[in-house]
Order: C-alpha cells, then structure tokens, then sequence
C-alpha cells in the first residue's frame, strides 16, 4: 500500500492545460505559483562518443546551462568512489573541459572523439496545492521536456510530479489522479531518468557488465564472459585508482541507491535522483590543470591487473580462436613491459587502449572455437586433466645436466596453472590450483641455462662491467643447476601429490 507521502507521477500531453486542482470538501483550497526560484529552464548538452561509450558505462558527461548560468557536470553513480557524482564544475575563462573531466573519462572513451551526442531542455514550472489554512498539501512539478538530436526534435514529453508535503488522504489523492486523468494524464509509477531517454537504445549492451544472466553463466560462453568480465572491471577500477588519487573533485548531493540495482555501473532498476535537469549542488571551481600531469598516477596495480587478466587468456586459450589470443597477447605484452618508474597512467600507450577495446568486444561475444551453449564445468574439467597429464609426461622426461624440456614444461605448467585458477567454485578444483601453483613456483627457478648478455650487448660493455656480468651469471647458472637437481629429487613426491588432487 502506497504511503500518504509517496509522489504521485503522471505523464501529460504535451498541450493540455495544469489540472484544476481546487476542492473545498477534501480540504484544498486553492492552487498556486510555487517558489519561482525554483521555476527554472535547463539547457543539457551531452559529450559522448557517437556509439555512446560513455551512457553505455553509465557515465553521463554534461554542458548545462540553468536559467543562463554555464556549468560542466559529471555523475557516474555505478563507479565511485573514483568518480564523482552529481558533480558540477563552473566554466573557466576559455570554457574549456575542465583537464580532471578529460582525464577521468578517457579509459571509458579508449581513443574515440568527444562530441556532442544529444541536447535536452525542461521548463519547469512550480505550483503548490494550499489548504483552507494556508498551509501547503504538497509541490506540484510541471516540467516540459525536449530532445534533440543532430538539430532534429526527436521526443517531447511533460511529466507532473506531486510532491506531498503533509499526509495525503486515499480520497484527495484519487480525486487528484482522476483530476489530471481526465485531461488526458496517465499515472505511472516511475518517470524515465536522463540516462533512458539520452543514452543508447533499448538493447544496448554495457561496455562493463559485472556478470551475465544466471541461464547463461553455466555454458562455456558464459564462464568465458564471466571470466573476462571479472578481469576487464578490475583492470578499469585499477586505472580509475590511479587517475583519481589526490583529485579535488567533490560529490554532489544526490544520494545514489544502486547497490542492489541489477547492473551497477550501467541503468539502474529503481528511480535514482535526477539532479541533470535540477541546479543540483553548487558548482565548485578547479584549478585549469587539476591533479593529472605526467607525473601523477603510478600504474604498480594496473599492471597486476594486467597480469591477472593475462593469466586468465592463458588459461583459456584452448577455447579461444589462435589469432585472438595472439593479438590480445602481443597487446599485454607491449603493455606489462612498460617502466613504472617512467610510465604514469596518463602517459599509457595506445596499446593499452586497444587492448581494452578489444576486451570489451570479447566481454560481449567471446572468440570461441567451439560451442558456447554446452555446459562449462564438464568441458573445463576434461582440459585441466588434460594439462595435468600433459604436465606430468613433460616433468618425467626432465634431466637435471640437460637444458632440454625444461622451457616447455614451465610454459605448460603456466597454462594448466591459469587454467585451473579460473575453476577455484569446487574444493577439487582449488586444490588442483593450489598443487599446480607450487609447482610453477618451483619451475620458475630453473630458468634457461643460455640466459646472458648477447655479443653485442657485451660489446658495449667495459671490461669491468663484463667482469661483473660474468660472475653474476655464473651465479645464476649454479642456483639454476641447483634447483634443476632438487625438482628431479623431489618430483615423485610432487607427482604422487598432483595426480591424488586431480584423481576423482
């Protein structure tokens, strides 16, 4: 049951006339001009890419003009505390985006233009419903909204929003919906944000989904998503960390609810404030510069999330076409080299940004190489039995004074090891993982006993310098000589240990 508080929202045709709202027998007494501060017209330009980067991450980037004041504005309510929310920042001297906005916003663009993708106007009209006394029942809100796109009126809609301010019978507020019913309103439950009637179509996909539909989470398409998802959201909370660490970009006063929304971070399911079309908090002026120059931002985490996501495509390359998992590997690669000394997240290369484009394109529709629709767990569990022989065939043929094999059973415990890290849900399956972990740690002791400087490294080097380099290297072909006799000593144990945990 609706409370005697609760809103009453309506949708009205554009042209017809504000409900007559006057009724001495249920207490009304007259209707009125409400507070004209805050009858107002706002003007919202929105920045978007032209396929709607930006909406579809649930970022909305905004030029608002209200009643000719000019403010940038941002809210971004599925990712703080990176972002700010219901944040409006006043226009500088040459009206430019403000420096923070650009860079906040560019992991969620990765490389295409800004430009202005719709235009929204409300005139809002405010009247208020007075009783006998005096005293106000509630806030009525007319507001008449516009939408443009490419110069072109493409919707108009008036929405009424009545607001009570005291306790509202059952009967006034029947006699208040039959009112504006009769003129040709329809009473809704929940008005459509800024967000559903600018941003992309019904249908559209997010750039950062969180999960996939429960019926879809058991099959192979699923669990690759579900895997990719994972990794491409923490790889985007790693960036937004390192770009907004020391910001002065405050939130507004909106109070965003979506923690039990079903997507955060895309449209939310139940009503959030709409503070696009209000004035919202009081701008706040930054400096030209911000925080975000070259030397902001260190990327230690972002790596790291790179890497886990590395390790998951390694896992999962059996399942993904070659060419992908070629490309998105020679990306990574490119990326995880970078000096993070030298390198701050303001300064990634466009690899990065290609790399997270081509991550968002898998999280929708994952390169498969086989059914998608056939059931994950099945499949998953033949492949890490599978890595484990093989594992196993390659560990048994490994000779401590013999530099062959070794390389390759290192690269397929990695594979194995990734693989069966993705399928920690069962205790088998994290034991396999725990067994396999210790042993990639143990192979990655016994390196390449051909690892050294090349000739013409060397060439380059004084003869002091090669002096050095020789001992140090003559120091890591005998802790490799080491460690090489010790995993030959101890992997029976190690065998008996890993076939048990894989063992049904």
């Amino acid at each position: 049951m609706a409370s005697l508080r609760d809103p009453m929202l309506f949708e009205m045709a554009w042209a017809a006339d504000p409900p007559l709202l006057v009724n001495p027998d249920l207490g009304v007494a007259k209707l009125t001009s409400g507070n004209p501060a805050k009858s107002l017209r706002s003007d919202v330009t929105l920045l978007d890419s032209t396929d709607h980067r930006l909406l579809r991450s649930g970022v909305v980037l905004a030029h608002r003009v209200v009643d000719s004041l000019g403010e940038w504005y941002m809210d971004s309510p599925g990712w703080g505390p990176w972002l700010p929310q219901d944040c409006s920042v006043t226009l500088d001297g040459a009206g430019e985006l403000p420096l923070d906005f650009r860079c906040l916003i560019k992991p969620f663009l990765r490389g295409a233009p800004l430009s202005p993708s719709a235009a929204l106007r409300c005139d809002r009209r405010e009247m208020s419903l007075v009783g006998p006394g005096g005293a106000a029942l509630a806030e009525i809100r007319d507001d008449r909204i516009t939408v443009t796109r490419s110069g072109v009126t493409v919707s108009r809609a008036r929405e009424i929003t009545l607001t009570p301010t005291a306790d509202m019978s059952p009967r006034l507020r029947d006699w208040v919906a039959s009112r504006v019913i009769a003129l040709g309103g329809t009473q809704v439950t929940v008005l459509p944000s800024t967000l559903e009637r600018l941003g992309p179509r019904i249908g559209a996909l997010p750039d950062f989904p969180r999960a996939v539909p429960p019926n879809v989470a058991g099959t192979l398409e699923g669990f690759v998503i579900n895997r990719f998802a994972h990794c491409l959201r923490a790889v985007i909370e790693a960036d937004l960390t390192a770009r907004s660490t020391g910001m002065g970009l405050h939130s507004g006063t909106a109070a965003h609810l979506i923690a039990h929304s079903r997507e955060p971070g895309v449209l939310p399911d139940r009503p959030v404030p709409d503070e696009l079309l209000d004035l919202g908090a009081d701008p706040v002026t930054v400096t030209t510069m911000g925080i975000h120059d070259d030397r902001h931002g260190r990327i230690d985490s972002l790596l790291e999330a790179l890497g886990a996501l590395g390790t998951v495509i390694d896992g999962l390359s059996e399942l993904l076409e070659p060419r992908w998992v070629q490309e998105a590997t020679l990306l990574l690669d490119k990326v995880r080299e970078l000096d993070t000394d030298r390198i701050t997240v303001h300064r990634m290369p466009e690899s990065y940004y290609s790399l997270l484009t081509m991550m968002v394109v898998a999280v929708r529709a994952p390169k498969l190489t086989c059914d998608g629709t056939t059931p994950a767990r099945p499949v998953l569990t033949a492949m890490v039995r599978r890595g484990v022989s093989q594992v196993v065939r390659l560990c048994d043929r490994l000779e401590a004074d013999s530099d062959h094999g070794w390389a390759r059973a290192r690269r397929c415990t990695d594979v194995t090891t990734a693989l069966a890290s993705t399928l920690k849900e069962s205790k088998r399956a994290a034991k396999v993982a725990h067994r396999l972990g210790r042993l990639h740690r143990v192979l990655a002791g016994t390196g390449s006993v051909n690892e050294g400087p090349t000739p013409e490294e060397v060439a380059l080097l004084t003869p002091g310098q090669a002096f050095e380099e020789g001992r140090r290297l003559e120091r890591r072909l005998v802790s490799t000589a080491r460690a090489r006799r010790q995993f030959v000593i101890d992997w029976p144990h190690r065998r008996a240990k890993l076939l048990k945990a894989v063992t049904p």
